[in-house]
C-alpha cells in the first residue's frame, strides 16, 4: 500500500519538511571550534589542531569532542616553505597532545601533518599558517 502523505495533515508535513531541511551533518563530528587558540582540520572523524608557537608545534586530536590518547599514534609533521621541505616527529606529550619542541612553523606555509592510528590507518591534514 503506498504511504499517503497527504493524510498526515499540515502540522506533521511542516514538521517533517522542517526536519529533512535541517542540517544535522554540521553536528556530526562534534564542534570545529579551536580548542587551543590553533587552526583546526578534519580528516574523516578525526579533528586536528595544530597549535604553532615560539617553542614549537603542537597536535591535539579528537574524534566528536573526545581527546584521543596521542600515546596510540606515530606522527610527523612536514612544512613547505619557498620550495623547501622541513620534517619534524611529533612525540605523545599528554593526553590528546603531540608535540614537536623547537620547530618553528614559519608563516605562510603549508604543514602536512601525517598520523597512524593503533590499526595502522594514515590520517592526513594539510594546515596554511597565517
Amino acid at each position: 500500500m503506498p504511504f499517503d502523505l497527504m493524510k498526515l495533515g499540515p502540522a506533521a508535513i511542516a514538521i517533517a519538511a522542517a526536519l529533512a531541511l535541517t542540517p544535522t551533518a554540521a553536528f556530526a563530528h562534534g564542534s570545529m571550534k579551536p580548542q587551543h587558540g590553533g587552526l583546526v582540520q578534519m580528516s574523516g572523524e578525526t579533528m586536528v589542531e595544530l597549535v604553532a608557537g615560539p617553542k614549537g608545534v603542537d597536535i591535539f586530536i579528537s574524534e566528536e569532542d573526545e581527546p584521543l590518547p596521542a600515546s596510540a599514534y606515530t606522527a610527523t609533521l612536514t612544512q613547505t616553505a619557498s620550495g623547501q621541505k622541513t620534517q619534524a616527529a611529533l612525540k605523545p606529550a599528554g593526553g590528546n597532545k603531540l608535540s614537536a619542541p623547537g620547530f618553528i612553523a614559519a608563516k605562510g606555509t603549508k604543514i602536512v601533518v601525517a598520523l597512524t592510528d593503533p590499526s595502522g590507518a594514515k590520517i592526513f591534514t594539510t594546515f596554511q599558517t597565517r
